[in-house]
């Protein structure tokens, strides 16, 4: 696992775009033809051994046919010219090995052209594997920190933090939810979900400290596997900076890899202030960072997070054409919002199609409902699809 501080600076080159998935199998094709010429030339220098074999042969045995005649002929009976004959025959036998080496020549290069059609096909299989589209159900929820229901807290109407853990693991459980990025994550949550949970991996877990943890992202480890993890260092309230975590899962059945990102963005309160300037940097930081991730070689790229903004992030977030909404809009002409918005968004970079976007009430587990929906690694580069159907039956703040 890598662990850095990338840049938050947007980067000033112009869009890289790879284009390996959609050359991959054309450039697959051309060394199977290529195999496939070879292997046609390769019989072809195989018969012709075999004929120039034949045609020696028949030589030898006509040489020998006029010695015997000769020696019949022969009225002194010297035999000189068939010792001639012999001695020419003996001489011929070197002459025969040459063509015997050359056919196992070409039987070892035919041998090595099927290992390699063999191994050709394999990385067919490996191209296709990794173009097919990949679905999976990816989530935003903030829990509510457990200080928040705890003594001293804010929100005294809710159950405490372990049974509000529960609640959450089964709405985790019975939508599918096989990403989720998670925010107010608290160590003692941390430790509740770890140990009754663990159909699921995180990061960056406890290892950033105690700040940090609260923005764990959360996958299931028999359908994704942890390639590469960074942080992003975010503003916070009141500007100070928190490590946000930044990882590239890879699909486990079809070796496909997307990144994903988890942000928190400070809210307005008494307590914090007014956080607009905070947030404005923060949001600005985000998608330059991960427009250059997906820019830098056409990995989709998917942000869950707490904004704390609606139209205002929307409209971040989508200006550059890169990015759209699970929960919908547009940015076609202008910034277009969807008509119901949360302060809990899922993104999605070009590559990623959403649909069935819902937003799901967890009951007192929270004072955030859960944002999720099913998102599709398309295999192309072509822009994000976005299916605007939504279920919402909670009301998130």
């Amino acid at each position: 696992m890598k662990h850095k501080d990338p840049e938050t600076t947007s980067s000033a080159g112009s869009p890289r775009r790879s284009r390996v998935e959609l050359w991959a199998p054309f450039l697959v094709l051309a060394v199977v033809a290529a195999v496939v010429w070879a292997s046609f030339w390769s019989d072809s220098a195989v018969d012709d051994v075999a004929s120039d074999r034949s045609g020696a042969s028949q030589a030898t045995a006509a040489s020998d046919d006029t010695g015997d005649s000769g020696d019949a002929g022969d009225p002194d009976g010297s035999g000189d010219d068939g010792a001639g004959e012999r001695s020419g025959s003996a001489g011929a036998e070197p002459e025969h090995a040459e063509p015997e080496q050359l056919e196992e020549s070409v039987r070892r290069f035919r041998a090595a052209q099927r290992r390699l059609a063999a191994r050709v096909s394999r990385q067919v299989k490996v191209v296709e594997r990794r173009t097919q589209p990949f679905e999976f159900q990816v989530a935003s929820y903030n829990v509510l920190g457990d200080s928040h229901t705890g003594p001293g807290g804010n929100k005294p109407g809710f159950p405490d933090g372990g049974p509000r853990m529960d609640m959450s693991i089964a709405a985790l459980r019975s939508n599918g939810i096989d990403v989720v990025g998670f925010q107010e994550f608290e160590q003692s949550q941390y430790g509740m979900f770890t140990s009754r949970a663990g159909e699921y991996s995180l990061y960056p877990g406890m290892s950033l400290g105690n700040k940090s943890v609260r923005f764990n992202i959360a996958w299931r480890s028999d359908v994704f596997q942890l390639v590469e993890a960074h942080t992003l260092s975010i503003p916070y309230a009141g500007g100070s900076r928190i490590a946000m975590p930044v990882v590239l899962l890879e699909s486990i059945s079809t070796g496909r890899r997307a990144w994903f990102a988890n942000f928190h963005n400070p809210a307005d309160t008494p307590n914090l202030g007014n956080n607009a300037r905070w947030r404005a940097e923060a949001a600005a930081i985000e998608v330059a960072h991960l427009t250059e991730l997906h820019q830098a070689d056409g990995t989709p790229v998917i942000a869950t997070g707490d904004y704390n903004e609606r139209a205002e992030i929307f409209c971040r977030f989508t200006a550059g054409g890169v990015f759209t909404a699970a929960a919908g809009g547009s940015s076609a002409g202008g910034c277009s919002p969807p008509p119901s918005m949360q302060v809990d968004w899922v993104f999605g970079s070009t590559g990623v199609a959403f649909t069935g976007y819902s937003v799901t009430g967890t009951g007192q587990a929270s004072d955030h409902s859960m944002v999720h929906s099913t998102a599709t690694l398309t295999g192309d580069d072509g822009e994000t699809e976005v299916q605007t159907d939504t279920d919402t039956d909670g009301d998130g703040q």
